[in-house]
Parts: C-alpha cells; structure tokens; sequence
C-alpha cells in the first residue's frame, strides 16, 4: 500500500508539473503575424505605447475620433480574442470612428510582435498598463472609457471594471470561466486536468463585483462559447445592464455577418447611459 501511494503522488505531481508547464501553450495560441494596420481600413491613428508593472513595453493603437468630434465622447479600450491579434478589431474601430468614437486598442505580450509570453496574469497586468497609457493621454476622462473585450479578452476588461475603472463594460462572446467553458465543450480530459492548472479565466465571480453599465453581445449559435455562458454574466451583472443576443451569430462572425446589429447595440447602450450622450 505505500509503495502504490508513493506512486500515485509520484505520477500527480509529475501531472501537477506538466500541467502547469504546457498550460500557457494550451490556453494561448498568439497570431504574431500583422497584416494590417488602422491605414489600411483609411483610419488616423498613432502607436499607443503601453509599459506593464514587470517591465515589457507593447504596443497598441490610438485612433482618434473624427475631428470636429463634441468634447464627452466615449473612448473604447479593446482587448481581442485569443486566436487574433490587434489586426482583427479593425471592424469594429471603423464602425466607432464613423460614429464619433475613439478608439484605443490593446496588444497583448507576445502578440503581433510584442514581447513576452500570454498568461493569465501577463494578459490582466497588459489591460492596466494599456489603461493607464490611455489615461495619461490629455483630455482623457476615466468616466468616459468603455472597457471592451472579446471573448478571452472579456477576462481583462472584467478585471479592470472590478477594481472600478471605466465608465461602460462591453462583453463580445465571453465565457463564465475556463473550467466551465472545457466542461460545457466537453473536452472532458482537459476539464479534469484543469483542476491541477492555475489558469481560471473566472468572470462569473467577478462580474458582480463591476458597478459600471453592463453590456453583453453574444450569437445565439456560437460554436465555441455557448450562448447560455454570456447569458449567465447578465444575469449575474448589476443594473444597468443589456443583453444582446445576436440570432444566428456564432463566435468568429459576428463583424462579418452581423455587424450592424453588434455595433448598433453596443452604440445605442453607449449613447443612453448619461455620460454617453455626446451629440
């Protein structure tokens, strides 16, 4: 019996080790290649340089709003998905410019050609420099910042709306936590051994905790994080918020294929909070 115990604990912690060790492979697939920049899509913008608390400068983008834009109006702080890179929010930023919006978009370490490696908590210590950066821009006002993240990236916009930051949280696709996104998957091998992992991703505990206006757009068909995981972050949410349930929409074409209906949601939300009425 003690030489089968001795074994058993040999072989967890060997998986306790392993786990922890392949666990930012799994969790993270970085799209390092940039093929376009806010040019590209005919947009004005300038390097918003973002230095993290453990040392790595990264680099994002500020696109401004449109000149001749009336002083008040809402800035979106974007963090993307996991399998992007900065490049694929340029949907999402030419639909804001137009409506006299400005844009900051964040770039996580180890994407798009900054350094570093993803982790859960690099990514999180990324929103705070990236937050701060936008703040040190003159005329920046904290109460008229909407936080915006995009699926995993919807894991750092619930940590800075938690400690109080933004006016606005806007929530595109995102999942109640990572165990359970493997559970309701199904990925029933890594669910189990994700109880040995340190990554948690849990936005379900947190989202109670934000005391900013709430919304959350999400397809009803989506493939990858099921609809009823952004379901439960509203329902969970303080008042006021929305919930946008996008017919037909899954995870990866909610800008190709129902672009309209995202923008217009999250603009109509923006623009009937009170700090949100700029025109």
């Amino acid at each position: 019996m003690l030489a089968l115990s001795a074994t058993l604990l040999l072989i967890l912690a060997a998986l306790f080790v392993g786990v922890r060790l392949l666990e930012p492979h799994l969790a993270f697939f970085p799209v390092r290649e940039l093929v376009v920049t806010p040019a590209s899509a005919g947009l004005p913008f300038e390097d918003l340089a973002a230095t993290t608390d453990d040392g790595l400068r990264l680099r994002g983008w500020f696109i401004p709003p449109p000149d001749g834009t009336p002083p008040g109006a809402w800035t979106l702080l974007v963090f993307h998905g996991n399998a992007e890179n900065i490049g694929h929010g340029l949907n999402l930023a030419v639909r804001a410019h137009a409506a006299g919006f400005g844009v900051a978009m964040a770039e996580y370490r180890g994407y798009a050609g900054n350094p570093g490696s993803p982790s859960e908590h690099g990514i999180s210590r990324d929103g705070e420099a990236y937050l701060r950066a936008l703040l040190e821009r003159p005329g920046a006002d904290p109460r008229r910042i909407a936080i915006w993240g995009r699926s995993i990236g919807g894991a750092v916009a619930v940590h800075l709306a938690t400690a109080g930051n933004g006016g606005a949280l806007v929530l595109e696709s995102p999942f109640r936590s990572a165990r359970t996104l493997l559970r309701d998957a199904g990925a029933w091998v890594l669910f189990g051994l994700s109880f040995l992992a340190s990554y948690r991703f849990d936005q379900e505990a947190l989202i109670g905790r934000v005391r900013s206006p709430v919304l959350v757009l999400h397809g009803t068909a989506d493939e990858v994080v099921p609809f009823s995981h952004g379901r439960r972050l509203y329902e969970l949410a303080n008042e006021p918020k929305r919930l946008q349930a996008i017919e037909g929409g899954g995870h990866n074409d909610l800008w190709a294929r129902h672009a309209d209906e995202v923008w217009g949601a999250a603009e109509s939300f923006l623009r009937g909070l009170p700090l949100g009425k700029t025109r």
